[in-house]
């Protein structure tokens, strides 16, 4: 029963196992491109990796977080706020990536960069931010602001 209730937030959410698998894939690509624009710019840094690695780890250990929050709500623990905090994070973790990758596609390619689709994505990852800073969030379409 005590394992399960840690197992259940990532086990019986598919949105939840979706961001996950979404998150590790883009930590890795993440990984691969930085690496492969750092070889490509001579750039390469074993210092600059430790610090990366550490990074990457940090957002796993952010989202083993949110799993132990979801597990402690689930069972009626109260946090002050309820779920779905796993998928939350997952995807906030996802949004960052995503920036992330952009910055580095843009190194690589700055033809890539002027392109019109590449400006709509760069643009909707520095409005998402934006709002989120300013406390706004948006759930099934609907922008809802923090008080």
């Amino acid at each position: 029963m005590l394992i399960e209730s840690f197992l259940s937030p990532v086990r019986d959410c598919f949105p939840a196992q979706v961001a996950i698998v979404a998150l590790l894939i883009l930590i890795l690509l993440d990984w691969i491109f930085g690496i492969g624009n750092a070889c490509m710019k001579h750039e390469f840094k074993s210092d600059k990796m430790r610090q990366g690695i550490g990074h990457k780890m940090s957002e796993l250990g952010f989202v083993v977080v949110a799993i132990v929050m979801d597990a402690m709500i689930s069972v009626g623990l109260d946090l002050g706020f309820n779920g779905p905090i796993l998928t939350t994070i997952a995807v906030y973790l996802c949004i960052m990536e995503i920036g992330s990758l952009l910055e580095i596609f843009a190194s690589i390619n700055p033809q890539l960069a002027d392109s019109p689709v590449f400006k709509l994505l760069a643009t909707a990852h520095i409005i998402k931010e934006e709002d989120e800073a300013a406390g706004k969030h948006v759930s099934d379409g609907v922008y809802h602001i923090e008080e």
